[in-house]
């Protein structure tokens, strides 16, 4: 007997799709969607300026009965500082305290069970503003989705840190 071809499910499957009968699809079917939800959620208003092209959307929309048809969750996280594994601070360098926080933020949402592309929002401080084309370099390294995103200069810092992300938001879908 030949097995049944698996159907590839799009957004409009989805929005059509019953709640119970949504949530009864496989998980990798119900991750795909998710995918396709916030790539399709990321808004652009207008023209944007070339040196923001790819960092940034101007707004998500959270479609929340689609989400719950997909069962996803969001995640909201805060507080990435330039520490090591040891909770000091190994560097005074800018662009090593912004990879650094890349690299605590990766660990982090691949703990909670998402990724980086699925990251919606971005909020970050900065020692100094002038640094920011190149934690933009590190940032799109990590960060290839455009969430919505503010970068703000913040002398205010703590006396070692470069960098401070204080909130960053994310998806997944429940198993």
């Amino acid at each position: 007997m030949a097995k049944a071809a698996k159907k590839n499910y799009n957004l409009k499957d989805l929005d059509k799709m019953p709640l119970d009968e949504a949530q009864k699809l496989p998980f990798s079917d119900r991750d795909k969607l998710l995918d396709l939800l916030l790539a399709e959620n990321r808004k652009v208003g207008g023209k944007q300026p070339t040196r923001q092209i790819g960092l940034m959307c101007d707004w998500f929309e959270e479609n929340l009965a689609l989400l719950q048809k997909l069962k996803a969750i969001k995640i909201c996280f805060g507080g990435f500082i330039p520490v090591d594994s040891t909770g000091e601070v190994p560097t005074l360098d800018p662009k090593a305290q912004f990879k650094l926080v890349f690299d605590n933020i990766k660990t982090a949402v691949g703990k909670s069970g998402s990724n980086m592309d699925r990251v919606v929002n971005c909020l970050i401080f900065m020692k100094n503003i002038d640094y920011w084309g190149q934690m933009n370099d590190i940032y799109k390294k990590y960060i290839k989705c455009s969430p919505t995103r503010a970068a703000i200069g913040c002398q205010d810092l703590n006396k070692t840190y470069q960098i401070e992300v204080v909130n960053l938001v994310a998806y997944k879908v429940a198993k």
